[in-house]
């Protein structure tokens, strides 16, 4: 089973669940609200590409409405977001209060590289450059 079909019957699962389970419920109600807010200014990504990429051979759990692929040493994960439709890189090995998350090309979401030089992000731009919406099926 590809990682796409992974986090689409995860995701269905959760939000049959969170017809009994207000909580639940509410995460997911979160994740949809955020998607719908921001999604238009997010990269399309296709999960299995990035599942391949960062977490390959993982088999997701369920955390908070999120849907969780780490590599084999528990480094990174591929975080989905199960109703709203986006995903998020997680580098594990940081102790940040808030989670360190990585841009596509698995590098530290705070910094950019432009003409060389290093600057740091924005919060708006760290949003921007950490958040992917993933690509609905007939889109892959």
């Amino acid at each position: 089973m590809d990682s796409k079909t992974e986090y689409s019957s995860s995701a269905t699962a959760m939000k049959k669940i969170a017809k009994l389970d207000s909580n639940l419920a509410k995460e997911l109600d979160k994740g949809i609200e955020r998607a719908n807010k921001f999604k238009q200014n997010w990269k399309s990504v296709n999960i299995n590409e990035v599942v391949k990429k960062f977490a390959p051979k993982s088999t997701p759990h369920q955390v908070n409405g999120k849907i969780v692929f780490e590599n084999a040493d528990h480094t990174i994960a591929v975080v989905a977001d199960a109703a709203g439709g986006y995903l998020r890189i997680q580098d594990l090995t940081s102790h940040a209060k808030r989670g360190l998350y990585l841009t596509l090309d698995g590098k530290n979401g705070h910094n950019v590289t432009i003409n060389g030089k290093t600057r740091g992000r924005s919060n708006v731009e760290y949003e921007l450059a950490t958040h992917f919406r993933i690509k609905k099926k007939e889109e892959l």
